[in-house]
């Protein structure tokens, strides 16, 4: 994967980048004395955070290094606390996400791949594109655990596709970029949250469900409870969204000819083709073996670039965007900031506080849970955000009357929202590769959690009601 182009700042950015400042010294120097200074300094340096994210007045990376700099500044975390991201397994997948990201377009497999899907999914014009680039994201959710090397194995694959849609660039090739790097990153995640090793947060709200409980959710229960709705009916509603969002405009892709090329791979493109198949293999049987997936990745990388053998050189990986880990690191190191100053358990009690009585009702009772978790997905990685409300929620779902599990999967409704890129690592990484505007992102991830949790979420509950579950 090659680096980012350099991002021109727009002028009515640069309000965005002030109000981020303004934040950053409302948190140091206002006095609010219902807040320690801790308390306030944190959310000062969170609100700068997210402002500085969402709008991207300035480039990520940069701000992102500001918040690790700023944490230790503001004596939230000490300065080994707040770089001790660089050493968890999440850094070094997304790293050996990146070599395999680079393995498709360095040796062109990537093309080839593209080339061999393309017939498949542009037969029927516009819509049959995009439905397949969802099937095809989708699927990949039951093939490879994380979310961040699965955009990193589709995003090559759907610039290709791109170039091959749109071959006269232009205004033609932006549209079909946009779509297809929405569909394919909004299908792969969206719709991979209703699989249990599809989302990273599904696994940390049932680990803290098993470490309270000592009850385990099995892959097919998960898959029973929760891909019907969350999975296939959030893929479908995907599909309509991205339409409304960037499929409307799109020109019909080009016509291609019947035989596409028909040479064989060359040696470098089949042994990278092996190393991907072989992590795929590796990565589906988890289960089985237990491998973690940092430590597949992490074989790959060295098979990659093993001399003699690898298809890339060691000098290739300078095109990796390493500046992209600040944003990472700062994500986790926020969170630590934010949970250390005391200011997340003080949102989750006001936020059960202010709570409705459930009045013993199922579906009040589900939907309350839901609803107490969705505050902080606005704070941090909604990873962060499960383990930090599971097992106050858990305790409370007891009160409700539902069982640990009704309350878990109701937690785990609450972190398949995603309404902004920051709060999912994925969409940064999509981001990255410049396909498609921050806007437009913005607005489908918006409106398709927005339509999730008012419309998704009661239909999901419904549906444990007759199956079962409550």
């Amino acid at each position: 994967m090659g680096a980012p182009s350099e991002v021109e700042t727009h002028p009515l950015l640069q309000g965005w980048f002030w109000l981020a400042v303004a934040a950053l010294l409302i948190g140091w120097w206002a006095p609010f004395p219902f807040m320690t200074a801790m308390q306030q300094r944190a959310l000062g340096v969170a609100a700068f955070a997210l402002v500085s994210w969402s709008a991207q007045p300035i480039p990520i990376e940069i701000s992102s290094l500001a918040v690790l700099l700023l944490l230790p500044a503001f004596k939230l975390l000490d300065f080994s606390a707040t770089f001790a991201p660089f050493s968890q397994p999440t850094i070094w997948l997304v790293f050996a996400g990146m070599v395999l990201s680079l393995l498709l377009s360095a040796t062109g497999l990537g093309d080839r791949l593209a080339l061999r899907v393309q017939p498949i999914i542009t037969g029927g014009g516009r819509w049959r594109v995009l439905i397949g680039l969802h099937i095809l994201g989708l699927v990949t959710a039951f093939l490879v655990p994380s979310g961040v090397v699965r955009v990193l194995l589709l995003m090559p694959i759907g610039i290709s596709l791109t170039q091959a849609i749109a071959p006269s660039g232009g205004d033609d090739a932006r549209r079909w970029g946009g779509a297809i790097a929405l569909s394919l990153v909004c299908g792969t995640y969206f719709g991979g949250c209703g699989v249990l090793t599809g989302s990273v947060p599904n696994l940390v709200v049932t680990g803290q469900l098993e470490m309270a409980t000592g009850r385990v959710v099995l892959w097919g229960e998960w898959l029973r409870w929760m891909f019907p709705v969350i999975g296939a009916a959030r893929t479908a509603l995907c599909l309509v969204v991205v339409w409304l969002v960037a499929g409307r405009g799109l020109p019909e892709p080009a016509s291609q000819p019947e035989t596409t090329d028909q040479r064989p791979l060359d040696r470098d493109q089949r042994r990278a083709l092996f190393l991907l198949l072989t992590g795929v293999g590796l990565w589906a049987t988890d289960p089985i073996h237990g491998l973690p997936p940092v430590y597949v990745g992490l074989f790959l990388v060295l098979m990659a670039i093993l001399p003699g053998w690898g298809p890339l050189s060691l000098g290739r990986l300078r095109e990796i965007n390493f500046p992209l880990y600040f944003y990472i690191a700062a994500l986790f190191g926020m969170g630590a900031a934010l949970d250390l100053s005391g200011v997340n358990g003080r949102v989750i009690g006001s936020v059960l506080h202010l709570l409705p009585d459930a009045g013993g009702h199922w579906l009040s009772a589900c939907l309350a849970l839901t609803a107490a978790a969705v505050p902080l997905d606005f704070l941090m990685d909604i990873a962060a955000v499960g383990a930090v409300v599971t097992p106050s929620l858990l305790e409370v779902g007891s009160q409700y009357g539902l069982t640990p599990i009704a309350s878990a999967m109701s937690v785990a409704m609450a972190t398949s929202l995603v309404f902004l890129p920051y709060q999912a690592a994925p969409f940064m990484v999509a981001l990255s590769y410049r396909q498609v505007p921050l806007r437009q992102m913005v607005g489908a991830m918006f409106l398709l959690s927005s339509l999730s949790l008012f419309l998704l979420c009661p239909l999901n509950v419904l549906y444990w009601r007759i199956t079962g579950l409550i």
